[in-house]
């Protein structure tokens, strides 16, 4: 057969699992662990700490200081590619590492929603076991519902969008009720980034406000790494929203967006989701973001000791801090490795089996994936704690059992 014929059949995906994802047995137990996540393009920063976090976790495995299963743990051997934040570009990088260095298991993707959508579908086509790390769309979850046989290979590293949604609608009631937070007219208005993520999260906290009687008064949505918001703004302040949800990915949209908000001093409760945990965003924005809520600070190397001994031994091994995406990345290889620990081998359906029992206390909270194969979130998980920047730092200001401040 011809290398042309060979890779033909490859790209089509009908050599399967016979030739891509092999089982191997406990005798010849040593396993390939692939990734793909952005290493360049805006959201490269974020990439770099998915790398450190996962190539951490792969080192201490291999040193014989990993959480092990059984006695007799496999070697593991990790690479990575670039997928820029692009799906089209991650399904290339996916595919060279399938069928070029015949990974056992990929994490991906590392960050996008809308990257993980498309690369889901490789599991079934290769019969291989997929982890994605953090993306949190909704929508990757009803995939899975609605075909748990095609989808039984992936599983989501991350709680869904309503983990937000409900974290940001029972913040907001506490806070009406203790008069933190005056609700006005009962107007929310949204601007988020163009992407599943950013969508997802507009749509279900707007569900729950709606349902409470609220009015969604604008969803103004912009490509990712958007650093101009007048046009938007100036929708807004003529919506007149009470509370303003702002998400993005890019710590610089999140820069811009604060800056040029407070210049058109704009009313309203402001809740920003997800770009605060970026260090850089603290850098460059602390001082206009005074009094600003945002969701979820899961990973504070400042309030929790133990985020602060994973920081140090990132920083100690990189020269740079660790962030909640170095630890989440971390995390994340840690259930895999267990997973394939506990199967004894490299086979796809034993490797899910054992993802699905995961009940694994982590750096960033308890891992247990749910019905929808996507990890659980709430107080008795992962934690979604609402934070406020409160005299250049953050403090966790709910829920109040676990809160490090009042709120100002």
């Amino acid at each position: 057969m011809s290398n042309l014929t060979v890779r033909s059949l490859l790209a089509a995906g009908i050599f399967g699992a016979g030739l891509l994802a092999g089982a191997a047995t406990a005798q010849d137990f040593n396993v390939t662990i692939g990734a793909v996540g952005p290493l360049t393009g805006p959201a490269a920063n974020t990439g770099k700490d998915h790398r450190q976090g996962l190539e951490l976790a792969v080192k201490e495995w291999n040193e014989g200081k990993g959480d092990y299963v059984t006695k007799n743990p496999p070697k593991v051997t990790f690479m990575m590619e670039d997928t820029s934040g692009k799906p089209e570009v991650a399904i290339s990088a996916a595919q060279r590492l399938i069928t070029r260095d015949k990974i056992n298991m990929l994490i991906g993707d590392t960050l996008h929603s809308h990257v993980t959508l498309a690369l889901m579908e490789l599991a079934p086509q290769y019969n291989l076991p997929i982890l994605s790390a953090e993306p949190v769309s909704s929508a990757i979850a009803d995939k899975v519902k609605a075909d748990p046989d095609r989808y039984q290979l992936y599983w989501k590293g991350n709680w869904n969008s309503d983990g937000y949604g409900t974290a940001v609608h029972d913040f907001y009631t506490w806070a009406f009720a203790n008069g933190t937070v005056d609700p006005g007219d009962k107007k929310i208005a949204f601007v988020v980034e163009d992407t599943d993520y950013g969508i997802a999260n507009a749509e279900k906290i707007g569900d729950l406000f709606k349902a409470d009687g609220w009015t969604v008064a604008a969803t103004e949505t912009v490509p990712p790494a958007t650093t101009d918001f007048y046009p938007q703004l100036s929708k807004l302040r003529d919506a007149g929203p009470d509370v303003i949800v702002s998400v993005f990915t890019v710590p610089n949209s999140g820069v811009a967006f604060v800056r040029q908000m407070k210049e058109q001093a704009l009313e309203g409760s402001h809740l920003a989701i997800y770009y605060p945990t970026k260090p850089e965003f603290m850098d460059q924005a602390a001082d206009i973001a005074e009094g600003m809520y945002w969701a979820a600070l899961t990973f504070s190397s400042e309030l929790n000791p133990e985020h602060k001994a994973f920081s140090d031994k990132v920083e100690a091994e990189y020269g740079n801090p660790g962030t909640y995406s170095t630890a989440h990345a971390y995390c994340t290889m840690e259930i895999a490795l267990r997973a394939i620990d506990a199967a004894g081998s490299t086979d796809p359906k034993a490797i899910a089996e054992k993802l699905s029992e995961t009940d694994y206390d982590c750096v960033v909270g308890r891992a247990k994936f749910g019905e929808d194969h996507a990890v659980q979130s709430g107080p008795d998980f992962i934690p979604v704690p609402v934070a406020q920047i409160q005299d250049g730092k953050n403090q966790i200001i709910w829920p109040e059992n676990v809160a490090t401040a009042k709120p100002q």
